[in-house]
């Protein structure tokens, strides 16, 4: 062990991809408290006054080994300190050499009390890249886990690779960086202001190296909230209300909107936004609304990054009509949102196709289309393929209405007053379209899961998608089957994977849920595909094993379907393996995760999981559990469809929809097979003398795939009571000269509750 209370010279905390740019007061100079490279400790020992508290650690070959060989069965090593200090760098190498999962993990423990326990430590899992792949954790007076803040890193931590682990504490400020970046960054450490520090494992085997604890004689600055901004938008009654943007020609950003669409023009000593300084335009929107960054003319990328890394901007959209600018832009920032600027004049099945795949192969998860080209079946087969859509119009209160009923997930106008006017136009629960439906492994409440029979029913029902299972046979087959062995869902026993197709094909996979079935088979991969290849209903395919993602987009290219199927797993490298075999098809990355307490903490959480489905290019598909109102609009404001898994009662299902639930996935689509997903009138204009009656009768579209309409029983309402006309049930009566907005509204009750779905507004003119 070296000396303590030497003086070293400890350099500018680094900071990288996972925050913004930030200083602090750190000196020069500040005093070492330890230094330890272990080259002069003999195999089998530990530096003098290091304690083993438990588990299996001591030094081998100039390195720190602690070897924990189950997570029930932790290592730990502590460094009691000879002064009382808290304020401190506290750094040190970290090599995995095994673990028994990628859960598992090591850590630097720092502000030990009582050389053992209350504590803090920074975890880093195996499975760094994780969505909580590290921690700030606190290990509590009743030796309990309590962990305040998670995060993320850019890969795992691979087996024989060192890397720098670093913790900046300072009164109730931290700060845990990994090879220099930040990645976590809490005011919550508060509770210990001193203590040991120490090193830890859990289930895994690691090194330590050149460990070393210096005097932190500076400050922190505040936690930066940068990024974690949820503009406060028009009040509106709707379920899944779009996000207003202003447009390029907004001068002063509406109070009401949560983003701001920027032309980037000029050159790269002389940027503009919209003919202004871009800079100062920036400065203006920063911490109040989401820049949308618009830009076309090409060689600007590196300076646009440059000006938002210097400003500390990274919630931010680059949206443009060349896929190239928007993959220029990710190559240098992944954290920037990227976006597909439409500007045809024509939407054709041909353009839908490649406005998915432009989408999608640039790394980017929205559209921005004008309103003129906008069609119902357009959005449906946007939608459908994870792709959000921001329609650009919106200009007159008729067409801002329009766009509220194409179901656009953005309104991006130059008149955002009237979109926050017609937000307050329609009356409580009022769903303009239904969410997107997943039927989950077919409709397993109605007929055995995973088998053509529900599969086929999932379809009669209208489901949206059809989710489904993929995991291979002992002879190299794909089939669709849930869990790692037939024993649950048929009546053989056995796993998967030892078992050959034929062996599987034998099993009977109905007769265990109801005689009726009996003889269903375990599907493969390729029968699924060809029952609904041309149908027009996507397939969600999740990837239940590692090394099939190449196999599985194969079978799907042959039947050429790679316009018909979604993939999603809970294996992130099978997500960015498929991104890397077939960047075209939408991905869809599974987890769950805890709900924080508190307003910051829920935004911090809603900005991390963002940060973290746009630098590996997949879609949020939490479990429901793991959603909030909060979140669910933090995605909608920045461009992202996710599907939510797995509704199988009705109250947490329509709690989530009131929420702004975009995709349930579900085992019960019948729930929603009677619901209305739309609500049309005859006409949008009527003319009328004063005395004079009028009877509209509207019509409902049930299905977004079939496109016939049925009578529904419904009633007039106006939005505004300014006396020029009356409704009694389906009549106008004109009462005085002037204009009034007349709506038709009919209620049905879905998941025990009850629900509108609304028509667009009927201009009336009394004379």
């Amino acid at each position: 062990m070296k000396k303590l209370f030497s003086t070293m010279a400890v350099s500018t905390l680094a900071l990288g991809l996972f925050a913004p740019v930030q200083t602090s007061s750190v000196q020069a100079a500040s005093p070492v408290l330890l230094e330890e490279d272990f080259d002069d400790i003999a195999n089998g020992r530990l530096p003098d006054g290091w304690k083993l508290l438990e588990g299996q650690g001591a030094v081998q070959d100039g390195k720190l080994v602690l070897n924990s060989s189950a997570t029930s069965k932790p290592a730990r090593v502590v460094v009691p300190l000879e002064e009382d200090e808290g304020d401190y760098v506290f750094e040190a190498d970290v090599t995995f050499q095994s673990a028994v999962e990628d859960k598992r993990w090591a850590s630097l423990m720092y502000r030990i009390q009582n050389e053992n326990y209350p504590y803090y430590q920074f975890a880093v899992r195996r499975g760094a890249s994780d969505v909580n792949g590290l921690e700030f954790a606190e290990r509590t007076p009743a030796d309990k886990w309590l962990v305040p803040e998670r995060n993320f890193y850019t890969e795992n931590m691979e087996y024989g690779k060192t890397y720098r682990l670093k913790v900046v504490a300072s009164g109730n400020r931290v700060q845990q960086y990994v090879n220099g970046q930040l990645v976590i960054d809490t005011d919550q450490a508060g509770k210990y202001l001193n203590g040991d520090v120490g090193f830890q494992t859990s289930g895994s085997k690691v090194e330590y190296d050149n460990v070393k604890l210096t005097s932190f004689e500076g400050e922190l600055p505040p936690v930066d909230g940068e990024g974690a901004l949820l503009p406060q938008e028009a009040q509106t009654s709707m379920i899944n209300a779009p996000t207003i943007i202003n447009g390029e020609g907004v001068d002063v950003p509406h109070d009401e909107t949560a983003s701001a669409l920027i032309k980037v023009d000029g050159d790269a000593g002389n940027l503009k936004g919209n003919g202004k300084d871009l800079r100062s335009v920036l400065m203006t929107l920063k911490g109040k609304k989401i820049p949308v960054l618009h830009m076309e003319k090409g060689g600007l990328e590196e300076s646009v990054v440059g000006l938002l890394n210097d400003l500390s901007i990274s919630d931010v959209h680059v949206v443009s009509s060349q896929t190239g600018i928007i993959e220029a832009v990710k190559d240098l920032n992944p954290r920037i949102r990227g976006g597909l600027y439409y500007d045809q004049r024509h939407l054709n099945k041909h353009d839908l196709k490649k406005i998915v795949q432009d989408v999608h192969k640039s790394e980017s998860k929205m559209v921005l289309i004008p309103q003129n080209v906008l069609t119902e079946e357009g959005m449906y087969y946007l939608h459908n393929r994870m792709v959000a859509v921001w329609g650009v119009g919106g200009d007159t209160m008729a067409s801002t209405h329009e766009l509220i009923h194409l179901g656009v997930d953005g309104i991006v106008t130059n008149a955002p007053e009237l979109a926050v006017k017609a937000f307050g136009q329609y009356p409580e629960q009022t769903i303009v379209q239904r969410p997107m439906v997943a039927a989950h492994r077919g409709v397993p409440s109605l007929a055995p899961e995973n088998t053509m029979a529900g599969y086929r029913l999932a379809y009669e029902l209208g489901a949206d998608q059809i989710e489904t299972d993929v995991q291979r046979t002992k002879d190299g087959h794909l089939v669709v089957i849930h869990d790692e062995t037939v024993d649950r869902t048929t009546n053989g026993t056995g796993a998967v994977k030892d078992l050959t197709l034929a062996e599987i094909r034998a099993l009977d996979a109905g007769i265990k849920f109801d005689e009726k079935f009996a003889g269903e088979k375990v599907p493969t991969f390729k029968e699924y595909l060809q029952e609904f290849k041309g149908k027009n209903v996507m397939l969600l395919v999740e990837l239940k094993a590692h090394d099939v993602e190449e196999q599985t987009i194969q079978e799907i290219k042959e039947e050429g379907m790679m316009d018909q199927v979604v993939l999603q797993s809970f294996y992130l490298d099978s997500m960015q393996r498929s991104n890397e075999l077939a960047p075209e098809l939408p991905g869809g990355y599974l987890f769950s995760s805890a709900v924080p307490s508190t307003l910051q903490e829920k935004l911090k959480n809603a900005k991390k999981l963002v940060d973290y489905g746009t630098i590996n290019d997949v879609t949020l598909n939490s479990s429901y559990g793991s959603l909030y109102k909060e979140f669910i609009q933090y995605m909608r404001q920045r461009g992202m469809l996710s599907m939510h898994w797995t509704f199988r009662a009705e109250p947490p299902f329509a709690d989530k929809l009131k929420d702004g639930l975009i995709g349930p996935i579900t085992d019960y689509t019948q729930w929603l097979t009677e619901s209305p997903v739309q609500l049309e009138i005859p006409i949008k204009k009527v003319n009328l003398k004063e005395g004079k009656t009028r009877t509209i009768r509207a019509k409902a579209r049930v299905s977004y795939r079939v496109a016939e309409r049925e009578k529904i029983e419904t009633e007039l309402f106006v939005a505004e009571g300014n006396g020029v006309v009356k409704v009694n049930g389906n009549t106008i009566e004109a009462i005085a000269p002037g204009k009034a907005q007349v709506f038709a509204k009919h209620t049905f009750t879905m998941l025990g509750e009850e629900w509108n779905v609304v028509s667009e507004p009927i201009e009336v003119t009394v004379k």
